[in-house]
């Protein structure tokens, strides 16, 4: 059984530049270059015990020294981006014992302070989910107080030059919430109001749009020095960056190619189909339990002597739900990325003691990773209910193993027996046209096949839509 799939393409990409057409390529792009920038949003958030609290704590203050160093040997020369943020280390991936027990040290000297040790506590028993405005909050009020502790520390190693000033109000902001009772206050106002935690996101959403404006309004007085992106990013940015690159921790990468399930949408062919002189290409895919798939040949391994190998694999269709609202994730207890050694000792463990976060992998790891691909795979094939016009459906690609970082991986090969026909839009050129006709009329040659279509669009004024037509007459025989 077989089931049409439809795949917009501008002339360029098919027969130009990327020669999709010759090569039978598919490109599976990454999110970025989409068109809705919510794509892969997820809603998360962040709620449990003190121990995880407190190994995040760690965690960014790890990020952030690593951060520091680089600053200090590179200065202004080579740029930092966010990407050098390392999410997924941890002490025990530092190069040197010397620089390992530096940064015992300074963590040692951070976690001393006793008013940070009690903000981790109550935000830890916070009773409504923490998300990305309230995380931002609590550590840019713990910021200047982290990187206090670094730069003393460096100074105390002779890695810098004695300081002129030391901020000795680092921790005045971690002390100013503990004396206004900050958590507890915004804790019974939650009680009052039935636990609606939509309290407490407007409170941190609102000091999130003060900060914002706060910012840009000291790099235009210039107060800030927007030719110091290093800097800046270190001192300034890490709290938001950082939030932005520990989600890495949760799900990989992954991209996708589009196809419609129908091809009579005149936005449709103006958005994908290069403004309509462009072409569709209808796919026949394999329908399985149900399910439709297609076969496309790709990297799917390693050989010890001779590098990458290739093969085809069937590649199922996502149907796109176009919702109001992103589904949720917690974070916690969805840190899929991480070998669960390491999960374990990064994480989920503090003095000997294991958080209960760790309880329902421990329970059931099979159940745990089930629910993990569910989540993974119901977050990017979700779009909000404006693009609902497109009827989309998604080829991902993904893995845990395997970034697919590198584009011409994400160039996957199709057989040539699944391309059932090209649409040509209103506007394409008849030189365009036929360059597409000679090349797949060398296919078809090829391999002896005649039953390949041409089609016409063209706009029904019965349908009031984009139809088309066979162009019967071209025979490719």
């Amino acid at each position: 059984m077989k089931k049409e799939f439809y795949r917009f393409r501008r002339i360029n990409s098919l027969i130009g530049e990327f020669k999709e057409l010759e090569n039978q390529s598919i490109y599976f792009a990454e999110p970025e270059l989409l068109n809705d920038p919510m794509e892969g949003f997820r809603d998360m958030y962040w709620k449990g015990d003190f121990i995880v609290w407190r190994n995040l704590f760690q965690h960014y203050l790890l990020c952030l020294e690593r951060l520091c160093s680089l600053l200090l040997i590179s200065g202004e020369d080579h740029p930092i981006s966010k990407a050098d943020i390392p999410v997924f280390s941890s002490e025990d991936d530092f190069p040197t014992p010397i620089y390992k027990e530096l940064f015992s040290s300074i963590t040692n000297k951070f976690f001393d302070n006793k008013s940070l040790d009690k903000l981790i506590l109550s935000i830890s028993k916070r009773t409504t989910p923490v998300r990305r405005d309230e995380l931002f909050f609590y550590f840019r009020n713990t910021h200047s107080y982290a990187l206090e502790v670094i730069y003393s520390e460096y100074e105390k190693n002779g890695l810098i030059p004695k300081r002129d000033w030391i901020n000795s109000e680092a921790d005045k902001p971690i002390i100013d919430l503990l004396n206004k009772d900050f958590i507890g206050t915004l804790e019974k106002s939650l009680n009052e109001n039935g636990g609606d935690e939509k309290i407490a996101n407007t409170i941190f959403s609102a000091l999130q749009h003060s900060n914002q404006q706060m910012d840009l309004i000291h790099r235009y007085n210039g107060r800030i020095d927007n030719d110091s992106k290093n800097r800046n990013l270190v001192i300034i940015e890490f709290p938001k960056e950082y939030i932005s690159q520990i989600e890495k921790l949760v799900f990989p990468d992954w991209y996708t190619a589009c196809f419609m399930s129908e091809c009579k949408s005149s936005s449709v062919w103006g958005h994908y189909g290069d403004n309509h002189s462009g072409a569709c290409l209808i796919f026949n895919a394999d329908v399985i339990n149900d399910k439709s798939f297609l076969k496309l040949k790709g990297r799917n391994g390693y050989s010890s002597t001779s590098g990458p190998t290739y093969g085809f694999s069937n590649i199922m269709f996502f149907p796109v739900n176009y919702i109001q609202g992103y589904g949720q994730i917690d974070f916690f207890r969805m840190l899929g990325r991480l070998p669960i050694p390491k999960l374990n000792s990064v994480w989920y463990s503090l003095d000997e003691a294991m958080s209960e976060c760790a309880d329902d992998m421990i329970k059931s790891e099979n159940s745990w990773r089930k629910k993990y691909w569910e989540n993974f795979y119901r977050d990017v094939t979700v779009k909000s209910k404006d693009w609902s016009y497109e009827n989309e459906h998604r080829l991902i690609l993904t893995s845990s193993s395997d970034s697919f970082s590198a584009p011409k991986d994400r160039s996957l090969n199709y057989e040539f027996s699944s391309l059932k026909g090209i649409i040509f839009g209103i506007k394409t050129t008849t030189e365009d046209k036929l360059k597409v006709i000679k090349i797949i009329e060398e296919k078809c040659k090829k391999i002896g096949r005649d039953d390949f279509k041409f089609y016409q669009a063209q706009y029904s004024s019965d349908e009031k839509c984009i139809t088309h037509f066979e162009m019967s007459l071209l025979s490719l025989t």
